[in-house]
């Protein structure tokens, strides 16, 4: 099976702020951008990232959106990998992080950012498109999966997020953190 090189899947640009830059102007560029992470630079170097995570958690806290800025509130940057890496290799890296995205860089910089949402198309298709994997039947406390259960990762429809339970909710797989009480 052909592996696909994150550059064959890139196609968002990604959204830059600088330490300096106060939470709510960089709350407004993800707005604008119809984005929901920023990927927090110092030059060119990537050093952080504000997600919607991060900006609910400062103001839960009590901070003042225009006295704060995105270094006061940005986690650590996401992992990386290069232009050359496979999708495959984006999404074994999500799901051991448990980060729904991936940077794409090269020795130039971040070339943009790939989001779970964003590779899950394409492991899908190369999973349908894989031969079937030989066929054995179970032995002792081995179990087959039923045929509602996912025995690999999935995207969350609502966060975008890998998870390894879905449920089907409405016609969307969400996950247990994005499933209604």
């Amino acid at each position: 099976m052909t592996q696909l090189a994150l550059r064959d899947v890139l196609s968002q640009e990604f959204v830059g702020v600088s330490e300096s830059d106060e939470l709510l102007d960089a709350v407004e560029l993800m707005r604008a951008e119809n984005t929901n992470s920023a990927v927090v630079l110092r030059g060119t170097e990537p050093v952080g990232v504000v997600t919607a995570e991060s900006v609910m958690d400062a103001l839960l806290d009590g901070h003042d959106p225009n006295a704060v800025t995105a270094a006061d509130v940005m986690d650590g940057p996401p992992e990386s990998l290069s232009l050359d890496a496979s999708v495959a290799d984006a999404a074994d890296l999500m799901g051991r992080t448990g980060d729904p995205r991936v940077l794409v860089t090269d020795d130039d910089g971040v070339h943009g950012v790939v989001e779970a949402r964003d590779v899950a198309p394409t492991v899908e298709k190369q999973l349908r498109g894989a031969p079937a994997a030989p066929s054995t039947p179970p032995t002792g406390s081995e179990q087959a999966p039923s045929a509602d259960s996912y025995s690999e990762q999935g995207v969350c429809e609502s966060c975008g997020g890998l998870a390894h339970e879905l449920v089907d909710v409405n016609g969307q797989l969400l996950c247990p953190e994005c499933q209604p009480v």
